[in-house]
């Protein structure tokens, strides 16, 4: 049975979070954990009140929305600091998704460190759900982006499994080298794309994702660029990357493109990374 957290500061942000949790729990026969960690900071009294109302609040929220949960529900508050809190959790109950709203923007605050959604990506616990949009309807678009990495392979496995019956479209930035040196040849170009077409099928028959993801689109162009053009052509109303590509440092910092979506993304993000070890 499919065991899903999701994390909770009852702002509208995280209400977004808290229904699609349910929806996708309900969907997929998945146990919720709905997580909520009150600051131990506070003076112990101001703690236990503000504890006691978010109980009340998520408890009556959670009544209502549960009804669909064959597999249940449980509702946990906790003291703590968030971060750590919800890594721990997550840690512990060996989740297959967790689920957490969009971040509140702090311009000067987010220049400077990581989002608590960047950071426990990294921490590559299990896939992850940034909820942006309202849960008004079940994905049934997604779209991956790819670079032919585990990770990639990764993200597509938690997309297929979070959303059995969605279309995924797979699409792979095709870099082109010295374009401007060797000017519009469509043979060096031709070239280029067949090399990446090699790739492509040797990631699809190694990794064993080739039935879940379908066909993988090469668009030649700068990933931004190409993935913008994607997401204004499908609008997927889901998106799913690897948490880092290929590279040296991949287990130092995130993918650039991963990293930034993070912060804003265009729509509802999961995140995953193949399994350590």
């Amino acid at each position: 049975m499919p065991l899903y957290i999701v994390a909770t500061d009852l702002s509208i942000r995280a209400d977004r979070a808290l229904r699609r949790a349910f929806d996708l729990a309900a969907r997929n026969g998945a146990r919720l954990i709905v997580l909520s960690v009150v600051d131990d900071s506070l003076p112990a009294a101001v703690a236990d009140r503000l504890a006691e109302e978010a109980r009340s609040q998520l408890s009556a929220t959670c009544a209502a929305l549960g009804a669909g949960c064959r597999a249940g529900h449980e509702l946990r508050v906790i003291p703590g600091d968030p971060l750590p809190a919800i890594a721990a959790t997550a840690l512990r109950e060996a989740p297959d998704l967790l689920v957490l709203g969009l971040h509140r923007t702090r311009p000067v605050f987010d220049s400077l460190r990581e989002t608590t959604m960047q950071l426990l990506v990294r921490a590559g616990l299990c896939p992850t759900l940034l909820v942006r949009d309202p849960a008004e309807r079940p994905y049934r678009r997604i779209l991956a982006a790819t670079d032919f990495s585990p990770a990639s392979a990764a993200a597509i496995r938690a997309a297929r499994a979070l959303a059995p019956e969605a279309m995924i479209h797979a699409v792979h930035a095709v870099h082109v080298p010295f374009a401007g040196l060797v000017g519009d040849s469509a043979a060096y170009r031709d070239a280029i794309l067949a090399e990446a077409g090699r790739a492509r099928d040797e990631w699809l028959a190694t990794l064993g994702v080739g039935e879940l993801a379908g066909p993988v689109a090469l668009e030649p162009g700068p990933v931004g660029e190409v993935l913008g053009a994607a997401i204004a052509r499908l609008r997927p109303d889901l998106l799913a990357l690897g948490a880092h590509g290929r590279g040296q440092f991949a287990e130092m910092v995130l993918g650039s493109l991963t990293g930034t979506l993070l912060r804003d993304p265009p729509v509802d993000l999961l995140v995953a990374q193949p399994p350590r070890g």
